[in-house]
């Protein structure tokens, strides 16, 4: 099942594009219970299952940066 909201996310910036892409996953561990000799193994894995991808131009990025500096300013951090 595809899940339905992001709890991390990636940046990957090309340069010769002027190109920035924002990839969004969610990571959990998957648990896989066997029995083995008589006793109970659980057997985990970290999954990771693309959410979302957004590819913006350079001036979607310049948008995007100056937003997040409002909101982020907004709460009384200083990113100086």
């Amino acid at each position: 099942m595809k899940p339905v909201f992001s709890n991390t996310f990636n940046v990957t910036h090309n340069k010769t594009k002027s190109e920035v892409a924002l990839t969004f996953t969610h990571v959990y561990t998957e648990h896989n219970f066997s029995m083995q000799s008589g006793q109970l193994t659980d057997v985990s894995a970290q999954v990771c299952d693309d959410v979302a991808s957004v590819l913006l131009t350079r001036e979607g990025t310049v948008a995007l940066a100056k937003l997040l500096y409002k909101m982020v300013s907004g709460w009384g951090v200083d990113l100086d």
